[in-house]
C-alpha cells in the first residue's frame, strides 16, 4: 500500500503505524475506494483506514486500540461475498484486511485436521492439501480463488461439496478468536492447553458455534481448524434432465437423502440451463429442469456404483441421461466457473436455504415475477439453481442478471419481490448482511434476537466489532 501514501487524516493512523509499519496501513481515498464494496451491488459506509495484520499479536494490539478509543472495527477477507456483510456501517471504521494471514499452521494427520490462518484462500488450501494426499469436506464458496476461510465461517457460506459435508460451519472444529478486550480465545478442545485441537464438542458448551455466522460482530477470527479426509482419486459424473421441475425435485430429494454425491446441483428451469450452459439443451427440447451430480470416492467401484444408483433414481422419475458435460464442467473448473457469469451483467442474488420439497413453491412465485416484469423481453436473464446441502435441504439461488445500468431499476423491482417471496415460502437466508437484514430482522423471533444481543453485550460491551450489523438500515 506504499505506492499511494497515507494522508494522515484518520485519528488512529500514527498508533496503527507503530503496530504494523507503513507498508500495511493506509487512509488514502484511492486505497479506501477499493475496499468500499464486496462482490454485490450493495453499498454502505467507506472504511476510514485499511490495515493488513500479519499476526495474532498485531490483531490484538489493533483491537485493544479500537476498544480504548471506541473506534469501530470490521474484519474482511477476500470481500468475495454477495451480501454486504463485511461493509462497514459507521464512519471512520478500521477495516482489517486479513489476507496476509494466510499460513497453514499445522496439518495434524493424527486427528485429521488442518489449522490455518483466517486469511488463507480456499483455492490455495485445497491445492496444498491435495499435494499431501488430503481433501477438505466443505471446499469453499464458488468464488474460492478469492474467498477466505475466515470469511466463509463468518457468513455461513455454502459451495463446493456442501451436498455431502454441509455448509462451512459443519466442517469447522475450532476457532482462534481475538475478543474485544484483546484476549485470545481458543474454542473446542483448545480449552485444555495440553490437548491437541481435535474436537469441537468437548467438556463445555459449543463456544465455536457462537462465532460461526456472526459476521464479525463478536470477535476477529485469526485461525480456523477444519476437518480433512483422505484424498479421493475416483470421480464419476452424471447429468439428468426432466420434463418438469416436480419430477426433477423428487429425484433430487431421493439422491440427496441417500448421501450419494459430493455435489448435487439442480437447475430449476430451461432458462437457467441456457444461461449457465448455453446450447446444452438444444437437442433436448422436452427437458425443462435438470441436475448435475458428482461422486468422489477412494474406491473406483464404489464411485461407479454410486453414480449407477443416481442414474437409476433419475430414470425412475422419468429422467433422461444427458451425459456428463455440465457436471464435469462444474467440478473440473473449480472456482473458475463463476467469473464468466459476470458477462451476463450485474448480479442480484436471493441466496437462502429451504427444504427440497419446497423448491417448486418458490419457483412458481419466481416464474410469476419473471413474467410480470417481462424480464427476458428486457434482456434480463436469470439462473434459478439449488445445491443439495447435507441431509435433505438445499441452498437456493435465484440470480437476476440485468445487462446494463439502465435495466437495473426494473431488475431491482423484480428482485425485491423475489426476496419477499423467498421468506413467504419458508426460506431462510444462510447469511444476512445488507442483503437481508431489513427483511429478516422484523420477523425474527424476539427471544432469538434478545439472546444474541445479550451475548454481544457481554463479549463486546462497547460495540466496536461491526457496529450496526443485525440492526438493518438505521
Amino acid at each position: 500500500m506504499t505506492a499511494v501514501k497515507s494522508l494522515g487524516t484518520h485519528p488512529l493512523l500514527d498508533k496503527i503505524l507503530s503496530i504494523v509499519g507503513e507498508d500495511r496501513v493506509n487512509d488514502n481515498p484511492v486505497i479506501i475506494s477499493s475496499y468500499t464494496k464486496d462482490a454485490s451491488h450493495l453499498t454502505a459506509e467507506r472504511p476510514g483506514i485499511i490495515v493488513m495484520p500479519e499476526s495474532v499479536e498485531e490483531v490484538q494490539a489493533i483491537v485493544k486500540l479500537c476498544a480504548e478509543t471506541k473506534t469501530p472495527l470490521v474484519a474482511a477477507g477476500g470481500r468475495n461475498g454477495i451480501c454486504g456483510a463485511c461493509l462497514p456501517r459507521r464512519k471512520g471504521t478500521v477495516m482489517l484486511d486479513m489476507v496476509k494471514m494466510d499460513k497453514i499452521v499445522i496439518l495434524d494427520e493424527d486427528v485429521m485436521t488442518v489449522t490455518v490462518e483466517a486469511g488463507l484462500r480456499w483455492a490455495e488450501l485445497i491445492h496444498r492439501l491435495d499435494d499431501k494426499g488430503y481433501k477438505l469436506g466443505f471446499r469453499g464458496p464458488y468464488g474460492g480463488n478469492v474467498g477466505t476461510v475466515g470469511g466463509s465461517t463468518s457468513i455461513n457460506s455454502i459451495g463446493y461439496a456442501a451436498s455431502k459435508y454441509g455448509p462451512s460451519p459443519e466442517s469447522t472444529v475450532s476457532l482462534e478468536v481475538v475478543l474485544a478486550n484483546g484476549d485470545v480465545l481458543q474454542t473446542g478442545t483448545g480449552w485444555n492447553p495440553d490437548a491437541q485441537i481435535f474436537g469441537r464438542y468437548s467438556t463445555y458448551n459449543d463456544l465455536t458455534g457462537i462465532f460461526l455466522g456472526d459476521q464479525g460482530t463478536l470477535g476477529v477470527k485469526t485461525k480456523v481448524t477444519l476437518k480433512i479426509y483422505p484424498k479421493a482419486e475416483f470421480i464419476t459424473y452424471g447429468d439428468f434432465g426432466f420434463k418438469t421441475l416436480e419430477a426433477a425435485t423428487a429425484a433430487f430429494l431421493r439422491v440427496q437423502k441417500r448421501g450419494l454425491t459430493e455435489e448435487l446441483n439442480l437447475l430449476a428451469d430451461r432458462q437457467s440451463t441456457d444461461t449457465f450452459f448455453p446450447g446444452f439443451l438444444d437437442n433436448h427440447k422436452e427437458i425443462h429442469a435438470m441436475f448435475a451430480s458428482i461422486v468422489q470416492e477412494t474406491d473406483e467401484q464404489l464411485a461407479n456404483r454410486k453414480m449407477e444408483i443416481v442414474r437409476e433414481i433419475a430414470l425412475e422419475h422419468g429422467g433422461k441421461d444427458l451425459g456428463n458435460f455440465a457436471s464435469q464442467m462444474h467440478w473440473g473448473e473449480l472456482f473458475n466457473l463463476v467469473q464468466p457469469l459476470y458477462n451476463n451483467g450485474f448480479w442480484l442474488n436471493t441466496c437462502h436455504l429451504r427444504p427440497i420439497t419446497r423448491i417448486p413453491d418458490i419457483m412458481k412465485r419466481a416464474w410469476e415475477i419473471f413474467k410480470k416484469y417481462e424480464l427476458l423481453d428486457n434482456g434480463i436473464k436469470w439462473i434459478a439453481s439449488c445445491l443439495g446441502a447435507e441431509r435433505a435441504y438445499a441452498t437456493g439461488w435465484i440470480t437476476l442478471f440485468p445487462p446494463s445500468q439502465d435495466k437495473m431499476e426494473l431488475a431491482e423491482t423484480a428482485w425485491n419481490e423475489l426476496l419477499d417471496a423467498i421468506l413467504d415460502t419458508g426460506g431462510c437466508p444462510y447469511w444476512n448482511g445488507l442483503l437481508w437484514e431489513n427483511r429478516t430482522l422484523p420477523i425474527t423471533n424476539k427471544e432469538f434476537l434478545e439472546t444474541y444481543w445479550k451475548i454481544k453485550k457481554a463479549l463486546d460491551p462497547d460495540g466496536i466489532f461491526a457496529p450496526g450489523t443485525f440492526r438493518g438500515f438505521e
